[in-house]
């Protein structure tokens, strides 16, 4: 359990570039020169780890087992009643199958899905709280850090399409998005099954209810790590041709779900409610039927070639083919790493 008044965030140096002062989506589109950005390491523990936010450990209290001997007051033993054995077990039974039927976030869930994001707006502003960084050791050795951020929602500017095929079903993927700021921030939406302690994805139990659904706004050093590193798949990046108020009216749908989300719970299914329908869901919300229904919305790990398709992916490619190797960013995740601008770094192959 984590408290729910947390102590407020030490400040701390900003992990991204100077801003810039573009005002529309082609002029954030110029490309970084990284040549004139310092080579300096990501900054040391900007943020609080959960640990950090867990209230101290006190000793149980003592009792003066004496004192109790010698007092004069009799022990009187409360009446216990008890329930059949079978009752018991038949009503244990049924409020235990009650509670799988029903979507819930108090379960006992992994460390980088215990912690739900959400937003809090204020006029043109929003404050993104518990925002997700993990550094990873392995797939299930990491170091679980979140902080909040303030953005101005003037300021959203881009969205890009992430997108993590599975090298043993190419056609299957994992789909993300990013959303961009004038400022230079980068912050990444990844839609998932969410996962308790010991669990793994699983393709028939998704179908069946076994997940709830959880949205995980987070660092991208944290998602396409995840996927480079950790996971060993390749990552896409592609920038979607989107206006600016389109692009804000997708984001504010998006963190507006995830309230939703955290009052209302609801089942993960891998057709209906997953990465990708929900994803289309805002993007249509942003431009009304941008991105139509067919088969390949049901194939995540051909969402990539449907939106060229459709003409939304900013390339000058010729050829889907040529625009998804140069959307691979596997390299320059390697180059860039931790540092503070990664996200900028990432990006160079994309124009």
């Amino acid at each position: 359990m984590y408290p729910q008044q947390r102590p407020p965030y030490p400040a701390a140096r900003s992990p991204y570039p100077a801003p810039r002062t573009s005002q529309s989506a082609a002029e954030v589109n110029q490309p970084w020169d990284l040549s004139k950005l310092p080579n300096r390491s990501a900054p040391k523990n900007p943020y609080l780890l959960v640990a950090d936010l867990q209230p101290a450990k006190t000793a149980p209290p003592q009792v003066d087992v004496e004192r109790l001997a010698q007092s004069s007051k009799p022990v009187q033993t409360p009446q216990i009643q008890t329930v059949p054995h079978s009752n018991f077990s038949v009503l244990n039974l049924g409020q235990d199958l009650m509670n799988e039927l029903r979507p819930t976030n108090n379960r006992k869930w992994t460390q980088n899905h215990n912690v739900l994001q959400t937003a809090e707006f204020n006029g043109n502003t929003v404050t993104v709280k518990n925002i997700r960084y993990s550094k990873y050791e392995s797939a299930d050795q990491y170091t679980t850090r979140y902080y909040d951020a303030v953005f101005n929602l003037n300021d959203v500017r881009t969205l890009d399409l992430i997108v993590v095929p599975f090298h043993a079903a190419p056609r299957l993927a994992h789909v993300q998005a990013s959303f961009g700021f004038a400022d230079s921030r980068q912050l990444g939406m990844s839609i998932e099954a969410r996962y308790e302690e010991g669990e793994k994805y699983d393709a028939l139990g998704s179908a069946l209810r076994q997940f709830e659904l959880i949205y995980v706004f987070a660092d991208e050093r944290d998602l396409i790590r995840l996927g480079t590193d950790v996971n060993k798949n390749d990552v896409h990046i592609y920038r979607l041709k989107f206006e600016p108020n389109e692009v804000r009216t997708m984001f504010v749908d998006a963190l507006q779900r995830a309230n939703k989300l955290a009052q209302k719970p609801e089942f993960y299914h891998p057709l209906r409610n997953s990465c990708v329908t929900n994803l289309i869901t805002h993007i249509n919300k942003g431009r009304p039927k941008a991105v139509p229904k067919e088969y390949r919305t049901l194939l995540p790990g051909l969402m990539d070639s449907y939106v060229y398709d459709l003409k939304l992916v900013d390339t000058t490619a010729k050829d889907f083919r040529t625009a998804k190797e140069n959307a691979k960013v596997n390299w320059l995740v390697e180059k860039y790493g931790d540092l503070e601008y990664f996200s900028a770094g990432i990006r160079q192959n994309m124009y």
